[in-house]
């Protein structure tokens, strides 16, 4: 299993509740298994820390990524999908 494929599951379940349809809640085993395939991945040169217990991962392609790890030692660990700018038409008013 790859990064992406991991991500790829991750965002085909539905996106319970209030929260942005661009985080998913993930289990302190997902996060960790998730970092150890993304510095595995070919573009684990693209990962940087965040905040405080958070990694950011852009590679190539459309959607980058921002893992957090809950700051309170609780179980609401988070990925973040956010989309590049580069896909959007910018410059076009409509």
């Amino acid at each position: 299993m790859t990064a992406h494929d991991l991500i790829d599951s991750i965002f085909s379940r539905p996106s319970w509740g209030r929260g942005a349809s661009t985080v998913r809640h993930i289990t302190a085993e997902q996060l960790k298994y998730l970092r150890d395939l993304i510095g595995a991945d070919p573009e684990s040169h693209r990962a940087r820390a965040g905040g405080p217990g958070s990694l950011v991962w852009m590679p190539a392609g459309r959607y980058k990524y921002v893992l957090t790890e809950d700051p309170t030692g609780g179980t609401k660990h988070t990925l973040s999908r956010l989309g590049g700018i580069d896909t959007s038409e910018t410059g076009r008013l409509f």
